[in-house]
């Protein structure tokens, strides 16, 4: 089994829900803005779960995807795996209780103090660090005047409101509200971009669902080509990205330039004919 595959099995696990899944293409990292975000569709309490399967391979830097919230209520979990996790969690909770009872009663300073050095440890783990490890994620929420306001951020200060926000978003507590979220999934500082990386990334809102939508994203062409290409019209909404808008914009100055500089002999050749003749 593939690694993409294996994410996908293991991100979906076993459910009764309905299953619908599409392909999606990744875009270049000159076309990767909001504008041309892989849409995964619509988040509703208790009846849709979202899965996104990519990978950031060569020339491939972040993947930006869009979701958008329905409900008018409800809190909004996150999680995202890649192939370098660990898959093998298993849930002792019900053992380490009782563990913990009895190190209570037989030596209360020494439970006490393993409790310190243990949430000590956690506050200092990165919070990818067990699921996706060498990955970041940022979310972003459209404002009332169309803007991407950034709102969580798995590699900022732990004392941001952007940390504490992703912490909610990866715990299943964040309260969302309606309207557009963007995710984008990149590479932390400390993995190089030659490494490539195959991840799910998921999301659901409320306790259940009835829908199960996946999207599979696949390589650009400047992926398998391991180059990087300018597309002039690389989007879903018709639109182009600021650096292709430039791009033209700056090919239609020269054009006009051109033309002016033709005019400007023909008028040299006319006025030069003219004064001969006199």
């Amino acid at each position: 089994m593939s690694g993409i595959d294996s994410l996908k099995s293991t991100a979906l696990g076993e459910t009764s829900a309905k299953s619908w899944e599409k392909q999606v293409i990744d875009m270049n990292d000159i076309d990767e803005v909001f504008a041309n975000a892989r849409d995964l569709g619509q988040m509703r309490l208790n009846y849709s779960r979202i899965t996104a399967v990519g990978e950031l391979a060569n020339n491939d830097t972040v993947d930006t995807y869009k979701a958008t919230v329905v409900s008018n209520r409800g809190k909004l979990a996150i999680s995202m795996r890649n192939t370098k996790g660990d898959d093998k969690v298993l849930d002792l909770s019900k053992y380490e209780t009782i563990l913990n009872d009895l190190k209570k009663q037989l030596d209360p300073e020494g439970y006490a103090k393993e409790q310190e050095e243990k949430l000590k440890a956690e506050a200092e783990k990165e919070l990818l660090e067990t699921t996706a490890p060498g990955m970041k994620i940022e979310v972003y929420y459209t404002d009332k005047f169309g803007r991407q306001q950034l709102i969580a951020d798995s590699s900022a200060d732990k004392d941001s409101k952007e940390y504490e926000n992703m912490k909610q978003l990866l715990t299943g507590e964040y309260a969302a509200s309606k309207g557009d979220y963007y995710i984008k999934v990149s590479r932390s500082e400390d993995t190089p971009d030659s490494e490539n990386i195959s991840y799910a990334l998921q999301l659901n809102m409320g306790s259940g669902f009835k829908h199960d939508y996946v999207a599979i994203e696949s390589r650009s062409e400047d992926t398998k080509n391991k180059e990087t290409s300018r597309i002039a019209l690389a989007s879903t909404n018709g639109g182009i990205s600021g650096v292709n808008a430039l791009q033209v914009q700056a090919t239609r100055y020269q054009a006009t330039a051109q033309m002016l500089q033709v005019g400007y002999q023909n008028m040299a050749n006319i006025y030069n004919y003219y004064n001969n003749k006199v």
